[in-house]
């Protein structure tokens, strides 16, 4: 059954992409002058063009033995597929991610090659000339990991949409030494709006497509198969130029730094090489503190693990639910701080493998 409800022009595009499709169950909506709704329930539908994206097979432990400090030899990893995840646009290439959860938590573990532990962002070095220390160019390598929030989502930055998404941001200097990944609001904007945390950037995407969102994903006896997934896709407008903010979870907007001053006194020659921070990490409480995450870099490669509890506490629109389905991508930044100087993946299904019990609790 096909319903529609749109104009002469919207509606061949609608017909367009679903020819061949004739027993899906879908129905077509225009919701403004560009925007298209396609709603599909227990059926294989997509529309043509659509990047289904790689799966990332999480796997169920009843109990597990993994601790939270980047060295990832626990048993629990074992039961899980490590998937290779290609990466674009910076120069980190290639990702491996692995998925394991259990009744209350879900852990993801990001590899990737890296020549350099750069454990140092931005640190106070010692200029001979100037006989003072100054700041220094190194940045701190990083990974950020974007998830679908309360609205459709695309797994780039920059893909010339209006969204919404739940980050997860591990750094090398300013999360890491407290063992946790800094817990991210983040919006995509198609104009400033008078917000100075928008910063703006150049969109990758060069025509309008389509997106996906998961609408029954809180349901617990969901299966892992596609067809039976009540979702809705969009058919989604670009824009030339997007405006980004991502700021730490909470009505307030915590530092999860705090400033230290250069040093004053002169080095001893032996210490005239050693950087000097210039920020120490903040413990983070509340929504911005509920991902713990540690790195280590070992053998030419870094290694990061993450945990978070499956349903939050406070279960903002913002706060990814782990359910069967849970769409994200990989963001790895080397000698880059930028959002678009990052590798970063294509839209990538955080898929729950069944475990034969309930996965959300009332």
């Amino acid at each position: 059954m096909k319903r529609l409800t749109f104009s002469t022009t919207v509606a061949m595009t609608a017909l367009a992409v679903s020819a061949g499709d004739a027993q899906a169950e879908v129905d077509f909506q225009q919701i403004n002058s560009r925007n298209l709704i396609v709603e599909v329930s227990d059926d294989s539908w997509q529309p043509e063009g659509f990047n289904n994206g790689l799966d990332i097979p999480a796997a169920y432990a009843y109990a597990t033995d993994i601790v939270i400090d980047g060295i990832a030899d626990e048993s629990a990893w074992d039961l899980a597929k490590e998937v290779e995840v290609p990466l674009r646009h910076g120069p980190v290439q290639i990702s491996y991610v692995k998925a394991v959860y259990t009744d209350d938590d879900v852990f993801i573990r990001v590899r990737w090659a890296d020549d350099d532990e750069d454990r140092q962002y931005r640190p106070w070095v010692w200029d001979a000339g100037q006989k003072s220390y100054v700041e220094g160019s190194q940045i701190e390598d990083s990974v950020m990991l974007s998830f679908e929030a309360g609205c459709e989502w695309e797994p780039s930055f920059f893909a010339g949409y209006i969204y919404d998404f739940d980050a997860w941001h591990w750094m090398a200097a300013r999360s890491d030494p407290l063992g946790q990944a800094v817990d991210l609001y983040g919006n995509v904007q198609d104009q400033a709006r008078n917000n100075p945390l928008l910063i703006p950037y150049d969109s990758r995407q060069t025509q309008d497509s389509w997106n996906v969102k998961f609408t029954d994903n809180k349901d617990p006896n969901l299966t892992a198969d596609w067809d039976s997934l009540n979702r809705v896709y969009m058919l989604q407008p670009f824009t030339n130029k997007v405006w980004v903010q991502v700021v730490p979870d909470g009505r307030e907007t915590p530092s999860f730094v705090k400033d230290v001053p250069a040093p004053s006194e002169i080095p001893f020659p032996h210490q005239a090489d050693a950087p000097v921070p210039q920020f120490t990490p903040v413990e983070l409480q509340g929504g911005a503190g509920e991902v713990a995450a540690k790195g280590r870099w070992e053998d030419g490669y870094w290694t990061v693990e993450f945990r978070r509890v499956r349903v939050t506490p406070a279960r903002t629109v913002n706060d990814t639910v782990f359910n069967r389905l849970v769409q994200f991508s990989v963001h790895v930044f080397d000698h880059a701080e930028k959002l678009d100087e990052a590798s970063e993946s294509d839209r990538l299904f955080l898929r729950f493998l069944p475990s034969g019990q309930e996965l959300v609790r009332n």
